[in-house]
């Protein structure tokens, strides 16, 4: 009887004792192994992935982005606005210039024409602006 009474009673004290301390160890080793790994590697694995990533990607792409919209930007801006201001400026300057000159030399033509100068000075005033009109205009020079 005591035999089976002790034998009993350690196998309970003993079963409940190692179940509790066991369960409980292993609870605890469980859930702190858990939350080591998924809190703290997990985290760390996460924050460093999305960092690198996010930081790769948002650079990369920012400067790609940034710099084909600036790179766009400032050629249809510099090449074709300032292209198109310099020809129409440029057009428009040689234009008037060039007509400004025409008809300062058909005034002095018709000038010298209408003043009924001899021949020998209106041809000689004649070739002399013609040539300051060509020296002038150095692109009519060679045709």
């Amino acid at each position: 009887y005591l035999l089976i009474y002790l034998f009993m009673y350690l196998f309970i004290y003993v079963f409940i004792y190692l179940f509790i301390y066991l369960f409980t160890y292993l609870c605890i080793y469980l859930f702190m192994y858990l939350f080591i790994y998924v809190f703290i590697y997990l985290c760390i694995y996460l924050f460093i992935y999305l960092f690198i990533y996010l930081l790769i990607y948002v650079f990369i792409y920012l400067c790609i982005y940034l710099f084909i919209y600036l790179f766009m930007y400032l050629f249809i801006y510099v090449f074709i606005y300032v292209f198109i201001y310099l020809c129409i400026y440029l057009f428009m300057y040689l234009c008037i210039y060039v007509f400004i000159y025409l008809l300062i030399y058909l005034l002095f033509i018709i000038y010298f024409v209408i003043t009924n100068i001899y021949r020998k000075k209106v041809i000689t005033a004649y070739i002399y602006f013609f040539k300051i009109f060509l020296l002038k205009f150095d692109c009519f020079y060679y045709i």
